[in-house]
């Protein structure tokens, strides 16, 4: 019975396409990966952003030392006895104001970049939680991954075995015909017929046409709407 074995050929391939689709389509985590990463950059940004805020503040913290030193200095002179010119008394308590007010700028951007700081270090625990999250969810997709894909693997190779057994019943003859169906059908090149209708375009096959193929199932007859081999299968068949 060659026509409905190749049939039963036509049922292995199918599931064998189906298998090595849902293979392909397995999400190996490269979206997750890739979120991870961006996870990572984001963390090691704001750790940037931290690093420089400090340099700043400990900048800032330098120049208000040293401010603070100069107009201890010039206060100093001021109120020593040593210095008797009024204009000169009037310029060293100017550049004291001056100092005072450059200090008083300063200290600000110091307030400015400590708030700075306890943000993006809010903002970094954020991130390092993200990561975390991303790791967790990258660990079970691959692991998911692995143990879809060894299923998938071993489900393609019991298919492909049952293929070649298969394939050892059919004429070569009609084997190579089927193989050339099925690269110009996408796949399809043996259908049932199924209450008069054909399973693969779904065109009414006539009666006679089906009365012939239950008498005799190793005839070769062809779809007029799609080309494909009809063959009459049982009720309830796949």
């Amino acid at each position: 019975m060659t026509l409905p074995r190749l049939y039963e050929l036509q049922q292995i391939d199918t599931a064998l396409a189906r298998v090595l689709a849902h293979r392909q389509a397995l999400d190996d985590g490269a979206g997750a990966r890739a979120a991870l990463e961006e996870a990572r950059a984001r963390v090691e940004a704001i750790r940037g952003e931290a690093a420089a805020a400090a340099g700043r503040t400990r900048t800032l913290e330098l120049e208000i030392q040293s401010l603070r030193a100069k107009r201890s200095r010039v206060e100093a002179d001021m109120y020593s006895g040593r210095v008797g010119n009024p204009k000169e008394l009037t310029a060293m308590t100017d550049e004291v104001a001056a100092l005072a007010r450059q200090q008083a700028l300063l200290e600000d951007e110091v307030l400015h970049q400590m708030e700075r700081a306890e943000a993006l270090d809010e903002q970094a625990r954020a991130a390092e939680a993200q990561v975390r999250t991303a790791e967790a969810d990258l660990t079970r997709l691959v692991a998911a991954f692995e143990q879809a894909t060894a299923a998938a693997d071993a489900e393609i190779v019991a298919l492909e075995a049952r293929r070649r057994a298969h394939i050892e019943g059919i004429e070569e003859d009609l084997l190579r015909r089927y193989d050339r169906l099925r690269a110009s059908k996408g796949g399809l090149a043996v259908v049932a017929v199924r209450g008069g209708v054909c399973d693969g375009c779904h065109v009414v096959v006539p009666e006679r046409v089906v009365s012939r193929l239950e008498r005799d199932p190793e005839h070769l007859v062809a779809c007029d709407g799609c080309g494909r081999l009809l063959v009459v299968v049982p009720p309830g068949s796949p």
